[in-house]
């Protein structure tokens, strides 16, 4: 019996002359292994479908612990990202982070979307440093890591009294009471707070076209390096390396 599934290839591993082990990020049932035979021929019909960055309709039949692929209809590829070199390499982080995040055949469809979204909206973009961050933070949500920035993370009192005062360890903003009592706070700037309120309270595509500041970006990303270490370890992500 086969099941299908629309998926995006994340990752594709060479298993022998003619065969791959991909890492899929499927809508039913997250992150999963296929094993797909004979995707490396160069007269496979499956070969477009089967590449990093391919968008494809999967029919798969189950086997211990993963999947093997009986077929696989291209619905759009991503690969054209390559053209220029920061898309190519932002579009690889978004999917080496969404493989590093996940547990296998965890379903997770807000993530599927958030990278369809992502790669889509990173075609057009030149902001790149800015949807890094929308994603990155979305993707805290949907792994249910979601910073606090709506009440005090320490005692859960609702009036900030415009607090600014960030703790990681807490994971999130802090009231002025609590701020006096903790350690290691960072002091965010209002509007970088107001920045990660209005990326949560609207869609990527949507957060994508806020006009944001230099200075606020470098905010938010610093914010962000750290919670990361906090709250997700060292990911080792070999393609931060290249990004701007």
């Amino acid at each position: 019996m086969y099941i299908e599934t629309e998926g995006i290839v994340i990752k594709a591993v060479k298993y022998s002359e003619s065969d791959l082990i991909l890492t899929i990020l499927s809508r039913k049932f997250g992150k999963i292994g296929v094993y797909a035979k004979g995707a490396r021929r160069v007269k496979s019909p499956m070969m477009s479908s089967t590449q990093p960055f391919a968008l494809s309709m999967f029919s798969l039949t189950p086997t211990s612990g993963s999947f093997r692929l009986q077929r696989a209809d291209l619905i759009k590829n991503y690969y054209r990202l390559s053209s220029v070199l920061d898309k190519y390499y932002y579009g690889s982080y978004f999917m080496e982070f969404c493989e590093k995040v996940l547990m296998e055949n965890q379903t997770n469809i807000r993530l599927f979307d958030l990278l369809k979204e992502g790669l889509d909206i990173l075609e057009y973009t030149a902001n790149y440093r800015l949807l890094r961050i929308i994603f990155e933070l979305k993707s805290l949500e949907y792994v249910g890591l979601k910073p606090e920035v709506l009440k005090c993370s320490n005692c859960g009192i609702i009036d900030l009294r415009a607090s600014t005062m960030f703790s990681v360890s807490e994971g999130g903003l802090v009231c002025l009471d609590c701020s006096s009592q903790l350690k290691s706070l960072i002091k965010l700037d209002p509007s970088t707070v107001r920045l990660i309120k209005y990326i949560y309270e609207n869609d990527i595509t949507k957060s994508s076209e806020a006009k944001v500041s230099d200075i606020l970006i470098a905010e938010a990303r610093n914010l962000i390096d750290f919670y990361f270490k906090e709250h997700l370890g060292v990911l080792h992500l070999k393609s931060l390396e290249f990004l701007i």
